[in-house]
């Protein structure tokens, strides 16, 4: 599952801001536009609240639904801007990939290991019941 944390770096890197510039209280048009961006994947990849969105920036929410209205009219207008956010949907979709196939190999593992206590356990079982006959 994509974080608030994997989004603001993708962004980041994406919209070549720092993390700390997404942050900060500046309005400067990059800062905005990224933080806009910011907002729209985080609603879209995640299951957060508007609220949590907000604060991970420190924004409040209002702020972040104001972002969410405007910035898919952006999108619409703005062909550099929309370029930009296809370029992070295109890498939050890759890290979205990698990490589902990450957590499918862990849960394969754990079922394995599972398996094998069960298996050690039923022959613990097994000997104590031969001990006792």
């Amino acid at each position: 599952m994509i974080t608030l944390r994997d989004i603001i770096e993708v962004v980041s890197s994406v919209c070549k801001v720092s993390i700390t510039q997404l942050k900060s209280k500046k309005r400067y048009r990059l800062f905005s536009e990224a933080r806009g961006l910011y907002f729209l994947c985080a609603r879209e990849y995640t299951d957060f609240g508007i609220i949590d969105i907000a604060k991970y920036i420190n924004r409040h929410h209002a702020t972040c639904v104001h972002f969410l209205k405007i910035t898919p009219e952006l999108l619409k207008y703005d062909k550099k801007y929309r370029i930009t956010y296809g370029d992070i949907q295109g890498k939050l979709n890759t890290l979205k990939k990698l990490k589902d196939e990450d957590d499918a190999n862990i849960l394969k593992q754990i079922d394995v290991q599972i398996e094998e206590l069960l298996f050690k356990k039923r022959s613990i079982i097994s000997s104590k019941e031969k001990q006792d006959i």
